[in-house]
């Protein structure tokens, strides 16, 4: 099982828009799982979208133009993500629809898309949660739900996917998995 998040250069276009606007990956963070939901891996990655960011995600993330000048764009990183996919059967994600989209975004930019080793379970925190608790929740709320802690470093990836991954444990543990 793969758990991960995506930082962007901002929220997906219309359907159908070109893919030159649509956003680009910044930060990549993912953690494998084995079925008693260990870590038993972990990949994380920057990636320079090739123009300046737009300075409400800097105020989001906390990343900078600075962080990321001396860093490749997202194909440079390709093979050790495909790598890190290859052989796992779940995808985990908070929000799962809207990374796995910008995941496809530059897989379809690289000629990529059907190469990629997609899992075939996909699992999204959201939907689960909203059976839980009736209504979508941030990921911060749940997180502050089930651990009575609260979630720092909110909108970097590995951060985002240590939350999920603690409330995986929590669902799993009250049978919502």
């Amino acid at each position: 099982m793969i758990v991960f998040d995506l930082e962007t250069t901002g929220l997906p276009k219309a359907e159908g828009s070109d893919l030159d606007i649509q956003p680009k990956i910044i930060e990549f963070g993912g953690i494998k799982l084995d079925e008693d939901l260990n870590e038993i891996g972990r990949l994380e990655f920057f990636c320079n979208p090739g123009h300046p960011l737009d300075p409400i995600i800097t105020k989001i993330t906390k990343i900078t133009d600075d962080d990321l000048k001396d860093e490749k764009p997202f194909i440079a990183s390709y093979k050790p993500l495909c790598d890190f996919f290859l052989g796992e059967t779940k995808l985990v994600a908070h929000n799962l629809p809207f990374d796995r989209k910008i995941l496809k975004f530059e897989l379809e930019r690289n000629d990529k898309l059907t190469k990629f080793p997609w899992p075939i379970e996909h699992i999204c925190t959201v939907e689960i949660g909203k059976s839980v608790w009736g209504t979508y929740r941030k990921l911060a709320d749940i997180y502050f739900e089930v651990t009575g802690q609260e979630h720092k470093g909110a909108h970097r990836s590995i951060a985002d996917v240590l939350a999920t991954v603690e409330i995986l444990k929590w669902y799993k543990k009250e049978g919502h998995i």
